[in-house]
């Protein structure tokens, strides 16, 4: 009986010891925990397109030649220089769509992310207007029109990022291809003027939001504001032998959404485990 009670008490203490023993050991779950995600890089090279809406504008002004400029009426040469001047200055304005593609590279720098970004949109902003002159004019209509064809920019971009949001101000080089046309018709029937295309370069602002998906795809939405400067075009000679100069002003504006994506972005890892 002594000898019973000897080997259950050794076996109690050897299990009192393991205890023990477990207890000073640390402890791994077997579930790790809560992902916690990475802040979302935006370096690199990207290329993407992108739709929206334009809105071109155009003011015209005119500089006549009051003494060598003029149309034949029943035999009369006329320098119309009052119907000329009273319609003189007028703004061109006019809506339509707007769509292209660009592309760029992003830095980083923690929250800070610079970068360089060139875009083609392809527009088709046609602002026309025609204006009759009563008598004693001898000018029955005056036609103007301005026409923005497509538009080029090569930007620098600045912007904060903060979880997958990116907000960001741009500014840069624009270029873009204009058509404007003057036209001048007379009482009797004569036409005189002309239709110019030039390219002109000018700058262009704006701001915008991107948000940062999966795979290295992110969504967008941008406005910028774009002035191409001005283009002095010149009307005749007129039956005296002068000219008539105008001036064109051209201003766009763009609201516009797309999306980018990022080479190298498919391949990253976007959580992290303690």
């Amino acid at each position: 009986m002594q000898r019973i009670a000897l080997v259950a008490a050794s076996a109690l203490v050897a299990v009192f010891a393991q205890a023990a023993h477990a207890a000073d050991m640390s402890v791994t779950p077997f579930f790790r925990g809560s992902p916690v995600v990475i802040g979302y890089n935006w370096q690199g090279y990207y290329v993407g397109a992108n739709i929206g809406w334009s809105r071109a504008s155009s003011d015209v002004s005119w500089t006549p030649d009051p003494t060598a400029f003029g149309f034949v009426v029943n035999g009369t040469t006329f320098s119309d220089v009052g119907g000329i001047s009273s319609v003189s200055k007028n703004t061109l304005s006019s809506n339509g769509a707007a769509g292209g593609i660009q592309t760029g590279y992003n830095w980083q720098w923690g929250n800070v992310v610079a970068g360089i970004e060139g875009d083609v949109s392809f527009v088709r902003n046609n602002a026309n207007v025609s204006l009759g002159l009563p008598p004693p004019s001898v000018l029955s209509t005056l036609s103007e029109s301005a026409r923005l064809d497509w538009l080029v920019t090569v930007r620098p971009r600045l912007g904060y990022a903060w979880d997958n949001w990116l907000f960001y101000v741009t500014g840069g080089w624009a270029m873009g291809k204009v058509v404007f046309s003057d036209l001048f018709t007379a009482s009797t029937g004569q036409v005189l003027g002309t239709t110019t295309s030039r390219e002109l370069n000018g700058w262009t602002v704006g701001a915008g939001v991107e948000y940062g998906l999966v795979s290295g795809w992110t969504l967008k939405a941008e406005y910028l504001y774009t002035d191409l400067g001005s283009a002095a075009v010149l009307i005749g000679p007129g039956v005296l032998g002068g000219t008539i100069g105008t001036n064109h002003t051209i201003t766009d504006q763009i609201a516009r959404i797309g999306f980018n994506f990022r080479f190298g972005g498919e391949h990253e890892t976007v959580v992290k485990y303690p």
